[in-house]
């Protein structure tokens, strides 16, 4: 027979088994080799758990599909999204969004972001979860960019700082997912010299800084 509460003992429960990052970063790694190697299409589940050296259960507890895990091992990989930290404050905003261009294309892997971007344009749930997350960081990185300009008095009064961040990710990104063309540093560049610069400074293509 039970006695009161008093005499009851609760038995805490065992906390669940801690997830390891570690694992995640051999699983993502995994996918950003095998979507390089063999394109969107070519990379499976099964294929990154055997390239990762873990079982196939162990990636489906992390990522229930494979888009959500293509997306994950892309944006959310190490070194695969800038923050302004990783942005020298080079004294002007010309030089800033130059800099950030030379650092993005050193550190890309063309395979892997055509991969990417093939994915995006056959599958819906690509291109959604690619717009949200790799598109909106890089917003993000250009609003910081804008802002930090503005701390040192370079832009215009009353500027819209939202709506010009915008602009050069939304063109990269229907350039590479919507027309399906290469970003070059050329198409970059003119981006930032006509329409960026020109919006948020003023300044006209043609006067250096």
């Amino acid at each position: 027979m039970l006695g009161n509460d008093e005499d009851v003992v609760e038995i805490p429960r065992r906390p669940g088994r801690r997830r390891d990052e570690s694992k995640d970063d051999v699983i993502m790694t995994a996918t950003r080799q095998l979507i390089a190697e063999r394109g969107y299409e070519g990379m499976t589940m099964d294929a990154v758990a055997e390239r990762a050296g873990t079982g196939k259960a162990t990636v489906y507890r992390r990522w229930p599909s494979k888009v959500e895990l293509t997306v994950d091992a892309v944006v959310c990989g190490r070194g695969m999204i800038l923050t302004i930290d990783d942005v020298p404050d080079t004294g002007s905003l010309r030089g800033d969004l130059m800099s950030l261009r030379g650092i993005q294309d050193s550190g890309r892997n063309d395979a892997l972001m055509s991969g990417l971007h093939a994915a995006a344009q056959s599958d819906p749930q690509v291109g959604k979860l690619f717009h949200e997350q790799f598109v909106t960081a890089r917003m993000a990185l250009m609003y910081a960019l804008l802002e930090r300009a503005q701390e040192r008095g370079e832009l215009l009064p009353g500027i819209d700082l939202e709506m010009v961040a915008t602009i050069a990710p939304a063109m990269i990104a229907y350039r590479k997912v919507v027309a399906g063309k290469k970003v070059s540093a050329e198409y970059t560049e003119r981006v930032i010299e006509h329409l960026v610069l020109p919006l948020a400074t003023g300044e006209r293509p043609d006067v250096q800084a």
